[in-house]
């Protein structure tokens, strides 16, 4: 007699219904982790670049009160004229001396590349008017002489520093930078220039204090390291990728419109950038900002030196920047090395440039002028009269960089949305 048999295991369909189940299911939980996890990244992301941006504009608002007098060492050189009695500085060209200076403080004290901190700083000129009094003893006007001025250094930091010592007249700030580099590196290496943006801003952030405090508590432990070990620390977002730092962002466009170009540079009170000298009836000028998006420049008269603050990014999940960072060439070269103080990108002492401020500032083919808007190097890579390179702040000049750039964090954007 036959016994029937208990139907106690589960068939094959079963099984496999319960392992899709199951897939599914497991799924669906690695999603949710996936998504608390990115959030959670984002979220510290935000966190960290709005510590560093409260650090950097504290320093930005620090330097528009920082005492700069524009001083002559030695304002009566004889001329072997009876009647000159000595040198005057107009305000006029003070405040235009004082802007350079502020500018080249924001590169020393707020660096965004290793040149900025290994450079000396920049040689200061002032363009002086002669003091002549007639034979009663009168003072005799020359301050609508220009061609009658005299070019004078001012005194400021040493121009010819080595940093070899600790005798060198340069800032404290930077001699701080300086301290903090570690000895054997490289400086035009792969491995140092690979992300000296975020290594410049942990310098920045271990040299600053908010509220009593070393800025660099703020940021957690783990978002603190050195990814291309060169020796240099860096800040890193949530991810672990180093945050990008351009301290001017002249190339940068905000898609949420936070930055207006008709308001002018706010270190600059007197408009005494040679932009606002073009002389009456020229119809173009080498000194105007150039905006890479309407490539427009001074030429019609719009577009003047605007208001930059740093921008500050993360690359986001996918770990892609999709920025330029670097100066790019028309011929499409990246320039890592890129150092503001190169006499390269000096400013050439023609009528193009200095327009109505030319007179009696001949005496060398260009002077040192630290300059945010890199118009030199602009000017330097036209085609057919239009810029054909990169400035910092653009997109990359590749397919991909539009798509890359859409998870991107930044200051910009915290600023108009900070969730």
């Amino acid at each position: 007699m036959n016994q029937q048999r208990s139907k106690t295991a589960f068939t094959l369909v079963e099984v496999l219904v319960v392992i899709v189940i199951l897939s599914i299911m497991g799924a669906m939980v690695t999603t949710a982790v996936s998504g608390v996890t990115t959030t959670a990244k984002r979220s510290r992301t935000k966190t960290i670049i709005s510590i560093v941006d409260s650090v950097l504009a504290e320093h930005y608002a620090n330097l528009k009160y920082r005492q700069l007098p524009v001083e002559i060492p030695d304002l009566f050189l004889p001329s072997g004229n009876a009647n000159e009695v000595g040198y005057e500085v107009l305000a006029s060209e003070a405040a235009r001396v004082r802007l350079m200076m502020i500018r080249d403080l924001q590169r020393m004290e707020i660096p965004d590349r290793l040149s900025d901190i290994t450079t000396a700083p920049s040689q200061m000129y002032a363009a002086t008017n002669q003091v002549l009094i007639d034979n009663s003893g009168n003072v005799i006007n020359t301050r609508d002489q220009k061609n009658q001025r005299n070019i004078m250094s001012v005194s400021w930091y040493s121009p010819n520093a080595t940093f070899l010592n600790g005798g060198d007249n340069i800032p404290s700030r930077l001699a701080a930078y300086r301290n903090r580099m570690p000895t054997g590196l490289t400086l035009n290496s792969p491995e140092a220039l690979a992300n000296q943006g975020a290594e410049c801003l942990y310098l920045i952030m271990a040299t600053s204090f908010v509220g009593g405090s070393p800025a660099l508590e703020a940021i957690p432990a783990a978002n603190i390291g050195d990814t291309d070990n060169d020796g240099l620390r860096e800040i890193l977002d949530g991810w672990g990728n180093p945050l990008g730092f351009i301290r001017w962002p002249v190339g940068y466009f905000d898609p949420d419109l936070s930055i207006d170009k008709t308001i002018p540079d706010e270190f600059d009170l007197f408009r005494s950038d040679y932009a606002y000298t073009m002389v009456p009836g020229s119809t173009s000028s080498s000194a105007g900002a150039y905006d890479v998006f309407t490539n427009v420049n001074f030429n019609n008269g719009t577009i003047k030196p605007w208001s930059m603050r740093p921008l500050v990014f993360s690359a986001g999940a996918d770990g892609e920047y999709g920025i330029t960072t670097n100066p790019i060439t028309a011929a499409g070269v990246p320039m890592a090395n890129y150092n503001y103080q190169a006499s390269n990108w000096w400013w050439p002492t023609t009528v193009d440039y200095y327009g109505q401020e030319l007179p009696s500032r001949t005496g060398n083919s260009t002077r040192p002028f630290p300059d945010p808007y890199l118009r030199v190097f602009v000017n330097s890579n036209l085609n057919n009269g239009q810029f054909a390179g990169r400035l910092p702040g653009q997109p990359l000049p590749t397919t991909t960089s539009v798509n890359e750039l859409t998870d991107n964090i930044n200051n910009y954007q915290l600023q108009v949305s900070p969730r």
